[in-house]
């Protein structure tokens, strides 16, 4: 079967649907249509209108920093777009939706006219397919290195070229304001920090001090770079915010022994799965960072523990969590539990889309 536009019809003969074939791939054919319709480009265009539309709804004041296309979410299988400003980020993550560059790009180019679009092609995915893995600049130029973008008011940078993801974490949007929100007066302890972006909306929302751990110093230039573009002070004498190089587990076993304290913790790691064989590793580590985490807490203190590892369920996730309450010795319970914003949409027939966990718990 090769690879570009493909009918799927059941042994009867009975049409089932149409979509583009990954021969490559694990998933031989990705549905695009349910409908006896042409996949062309009005189709796409068509389904690319509507998600605009659901982002022009959903998307706050003051944030030009999101998911314009959330794959199967917006019924357009394997395509990813992030806007950052006048940037779109791409991912077209297998070779079927490659394929059908020729239907999306255009209707990206529409719908966003004047805007540089660059394709982020460093995919496992696409490297299992034989695809290419550099970086492509589809549209407009020069290809940007980075691109800045307001996220309610605050301002960002996203690594459009070499950072995680497409750039930028967009699907934590909504939490971050939930942080913002309940951050005044409170010590902030950022794990796992990335671009800091936690801690800069909590430093917009009050708070007394943030501290960011991550291992990547690079990483933490950026976050410096986050908090200096919205006039937050930064690892100087007496500044609100300090960055710091290490690894977490470690820095958190130190700030255990120190006897530290904090108001309010966030642990936001990368997957630690995967696939479905890393699950039980991945969750020892979950366990134990949000064991240590909450040991850490004040009384009162607010733990935000988070997973982005699609094979651990919430269900799953809830259960290590209550595991390291046990562990820690600590009186916990869960106040809310959060996953993407609006602008991740996920597909009731694909629940795989729905990958972000995000769980409030309160520590007495």
């Amino acid at each position: 079967m090769p690879a570009g536009p493909v009918e799927v019809r059941d042994a009867s003969g009975a049409y089932v649907g149409r979509g583009f074939a990954s021969p490559s791939s694990p998933i031989a054919a990705r549905l695009w249509t349910f409908e006896d319709r042409p996949v062309d480009a009005a189709f796409v265009a068509a389904r690319l209108a509507a998600a605009a539309a659901l982002r022009d709804a959903a998307v706050p004041p003051e944030t030009d920093g999101y998911r314009v296309v959330n794959a199967e979410g917006d019924f357009l299988p394997g395509l990813v777009v992030d806007r950052y400003g006048g940037v779109l980020s791409v991912q077209a993550t297998t070779e079927g939706t490659e394929r059908a560059r020729e239907l999306w790009l255009p209707a990206l180019e529409a719908r966003f006219p004047g805007a540089t679009i660059v394709q982020r092609n460093d995919l496992a995915s696409r490297k299992g397919e034989g695809l290419s893995v550099e970086d492509e600049l589809l549209s407009g130029g020069p290809l940007p290195p980075r691109a800045a973008f307001r996220e309610r008011g605050l301002a960002f940078v996203a690594e459009v070229s070499g950072g995680q993801k497409t750039g930028f974490f967009l699907d934590q949007r909504e939490n971050r304001h939930v942080v913002r929100g309940l951050a005044r007066g409170r010590r902030v302890l950022n794990l796992f920090s990335y671009s800091g972006a936690f801690g800069v909306a909590a430093l917009a929302g009050g708070a007394s001090r943030v501290v960011h751990v991550d291992l990547s110093e690079p990483a933490l230039a950026l976050a410096r770079e986050n908090h200096r573009a919205n006039g937050q002070d930064v690892d100087a004498p007496g500044a609100p915010a300090e960055t710091v190089c290490a690894d977490v587990f470690e820095d958190l076993r130190a700030r255990t022994a120190a006897g530290e304290t904090w108001d309010l913790i966030v642990t936001d790691p990368p997957a630690f799965a995967k696939r479905r064989p890393d699950v039980d590793r991945a969750c020892r580590g979950y366990k134990d960072v949000n064991r240590l985490a909450l040991g850490l807490l004040s009384p009162g203190g607010l733990l935000l523990a988070c997973s982005c590892s699609g094979p651990v369920s919430a269900g799953l996730f809830q259960k290590v969590l209550f595991a390291a309450a046990l562990d820690a010795r600590r009186e916990a319970r869960l106040l809310e539990k959060r996953g993407a914003g609006p602008d991740h949409p996920v597909s009731i027939d694909c629940p795989e889309g729905e990958y972000l966990k995000a769980f409030l718990l309160e520590a007495t």
